[in-house]
């Protein structure tokens, strides 16, 4: 194997993080192969020279089947070499057997970003410094390839805290499905219209603060101040005020305050620590 960063062995223990997670970051090409086996000798040191020559555009991860069955038997290998590309934690093409180099070079072709793809990076990194510039790129982008996946979702998430235009985002979602890493994102740009919707309204917090202070057994006011929390980021400060308002009126904590808590797990990921102790909480509060 060559001695690189964008080639590395890859076993059961550390499938997840290089291969699946990896996926998501940069394209990752999956070579089952075996010691005893002629064909992968000669694909071998093919495959690693033509990622090496990528520069890291496409990782590439080696499992012998010999010491890993089980994750040859997941990919339902039956014969080696096979090869498989991911993207997004998904497989999107695979090849078994021996491959031309023209042809090696044409399967990874197809797994490097498009133009498309290289305008989009730049315009979600340029929402750090100009969000208007950024958005008028997305905007570019999606009039051009209204069909592509990925700029639907970054526009959507684009217009997701802004008023009036949030009025787009259903219908830039509305091709996706609530299933996978993709459901989860639409879950979460949903919650976060929702919550922007709930505080839009609302006093601000000092104001609120003023209510707590004048009647601290008030749930009202702790939920309100909950919600002005989680539109800001501060997602566990939100959630202890949330409980409270639920602990203070049971009214609020069935409808409003479950309600409220159930955006916030999809923007901090409905399995991640903290989603879990404050469902545990609201169940105990509720049930």
């Amino acid at each position: 194997m060559i001695n690189s960063e964008w080639i590395y062995a890859v076993d059961e223990k550390n499938f997840s993080p290089k291969v699946v997670e990896m996926s998501k970051v940069v394209p990752v090409v999956v070579d089952f192969w075996a010691p005893w086996c002629q064909p992968c000798k000669l694909l071998k040191p093919m495959l690693e020279s033509a990622i090496q020559n990528l520069n890291g555009q496409v990782m590439l991860a080696e499992i012998n089947t010999d010491e890993n069955p089980n994750l040859a038997s997941s990919f339902k290998v039956e014969g080696i070499p096979a090869v498989f590309a991911l993207k997004d934690g998904l497989v999107v093409n695979r090849f078994q057997g021996l491959l031309t180099e023209e042809q090696l070079q044409e399967f990874l072709a197809t797994l490097l970003p498009t133009d498309v793809d290289k305008h989009l990076s730049e315009a979600v990194e340029l929402k750090k410094t100009d969000p208007v510039a950024a958005e008028a790129a997305a905007r570019v982008l999606f009039k051009e390839n209204p069909k592509h996946e990925k700029v639907r979702l970054a526009l959507a998430k684009m217009l997701a805290g802004k008023g009036d235009e949030q009025s787009e985002v259903p219908s830039l979602l509305e091709p996706f499905g609530s299933d996978g890493d993709t459901g989860k994102e639409v879950q979460k740009i949903m919650a976060e219209i929702k919550i922007y919707q709930v505080t839009k309204p609302l006093p601000k917090e000092d104001d609120i603060l003023k209510q707590i202070e004048l009647n601290p057994k008030d749930g009202l006011p702790y939920y309100q101040l909950g919600c002005l929390k989680a539109a800001s980021g501060n997602y566990e400060e939100a959630l202890k005020l949330l409980i409270q308002a639920g602990e203070n009126d049971m009214n609020l904590a069935k409808n409003l305050v479950r309600e409220a808590m159930v955006s916030i797990f999809h923007l901090v990921g409905v399995g991640s620590p903290l989603a879990n102790q404050y469902r545990s909480k609201l169940s105990s509060l509720l049930y």
